[in-house]
């Protein structure tokens, strides 16, 4: 169990290196939404890459049915995230050349915190119905592959849950300075709004 936790505290740092500087203006903070996102990408594009090479090797050097499974959902998987994490790069740089209103700034900072959370929870979705497939995989008419497949979606939704939750605490950790450089926007659970100081 060190290796994850390892794993971890190196993407942490990563992603926790695109907040060490003193971003106390609206543009800043929105610089630095963009830059924590552009790294996530490029962890989750080299977890991708990883996943779809090994997933590869493992799957052409086995006969055996089950690793087999395993190994190709985990090239299939990579294949996906690789193909989200490219996009991602793309979109970031396209944020970079855009022009945003402070109210827009503030509102991608919202959204891309609301979409981490939201694919934390798809997330516990592939690592229940993972542990489901092996559970139930003697059931099945094919054993070793429903195996197979449930360990894969276990092993890859875990993750990309310590994924999404440390892109979302990484985004979380700028709330405090949101609210300093941007007072006038009102956090509110329906959405953006604006006080007016009489």
């Amino acid at each position: 169990m060190k290796f994850p936790l390892v794993v971890f505290l190196i993407f942490w740092c990563y992603c926790s290196q695109a907040q060490q500087r003193d971003t106390l203006t609206i543009d800043g903070l929105h610089q630095q939404r963009i830059e924590t996102n552009r790294r996530g990408m490029w962890v989750l594009t080299g977890w991708g890459v990883l996943n779809m090479s090994s997933g590869i090797i493992g799957a052409l050097s086995t006969k055996n049915t089950e690793v087999k499974a395993f190994y190709t959902m985990n090239a299939l998987w990579g294949v996906v995230n690789t193909g989200i994490g490219v996009l991602g790069l793309l979109r970031a740089q396209k944020e970079k050349e855009l022009s945003f209103s402070d109210a827009d700034k503030y509102k991608a900072y919202k959204n891309s915190k609301k979409l981490y959370l939201v694919n934390g929870g798809l997330d516990v979705l592939y690592i229940g119905t993972g542990l489901f497939l092996s559970a139930k995989a003697d059931n099945a008419k094919n054993p070793a592959r429903n195996r197979g497949f449930g360990n894969s979606l276990i092993v890859q939704g875990a993750g990309l849950l310590l994924f999404d939750a440390t892109m979302y605490l990484s985004h979380q950790k700028q709330h405090r300075n949101w609210k300093k450089a941007a007072p006038e926007f009102a956090v509110t659970e329906n959405g953006l709004g604006f006080v007016y100081h009489l």
